[in-house]
């Protein structure tokens, strides 16, 4: 028996999570243009297409509902991981908010770093239209520090370097997934914990490596002072 007043989800609400747990764990698999409304139907349990249509419309409404799920559930954690680092009094260094960016405790980073990379390549612009103003505050929380933290070159070459730096991440991140199926070398890899130490080092080295005369050059003399 449930606590007396607490409502259970209905089989419908169980249904149209279920169909949305299996797009996105499909979705970070194959890629979203490669699944199919069928597909997903046929992994969540459901006898046709016509049941992911009822409870999201179209593909699209499914696509773009995964992706508000997976940003905001890892703004959150992010904000919880920064609000204990500023309340532990330690150094924020920039491996400290590097390491936030890349390691986000509690959230399914594999899949979720795969998903990612895959909205990225897919739906780069809906990333963009979905995610600034709304999920992305412990984000910016991470950008006012790195900002603080490295040389001081212009603003657009730092925006530019961010652009660079945050699918590198996403995609490399999503070759430390496990499982039978992953290639022994990956595995091996991964194993090496030598291995993200290392990779946080080239992340922060795009981030602190001068800007050279001819990017400065490719700025204007207006931009680049």
């Amino acid at each position: 028996m449930g606590i007396a007043g607490e409502s259970r989800p209905g089989k419908g609400e169980i249904a149209r999570e279920r169909i949305k747990g299996e797009a996105r764990r499909l979705f970070a698999q194959y890629g979203i243009d490669t699944v199919t409304i069928r597909d997903i139907a046929k992994a969540a349990g459901q006898r046709n297409g016509g049941s992911v249509n009822y409870y999201f419309r179209c593909k699209e409404d499914l696509v773009l509902e995964v992706l508000n799920d997976a940003a905001r559930e890892l703004d959150t954690i992010r904000g919880r991981q920064l609000d204990a680092l500023e309340e532990s009094n330690n150094p924020i260094t920039l491996r400290a908010i590097m390491t936030i960016l890349v390691l986000v405790d509690g959230f399914e980073s594999d899949e979720q770093m795969r998903l990612f990379t895959m909205l990225q390549i897919y739906r780069r612009d809906s990333m963009h239209s979905e995610i600034p103003g709304k999920w992305d505050q412990a984000y910016q929380r991470c950008v006012a520090y790195l900002r603080g933290l490295i040389p001081d070159y212009p603003e657009k070459l730092f925006k530019q370097r961010l652009y660079f730096l945050i699918p590198y991440i996403w995609t490399f991140m999503a070759t430390r997934e496990g499982g039978s199926g992953q290639a022994k070398f990956w595995q091996e890899f991964w194993a090496d914990p030598s291995t993200l130490e290392n990779f946080l080092d080239t992340a922060e080295a795009m981030l602190l490596y001068p800007p050279s005369a001819a990017a400065l050059s490719a700025l204007g003399p207006q931009q680049a002072s």
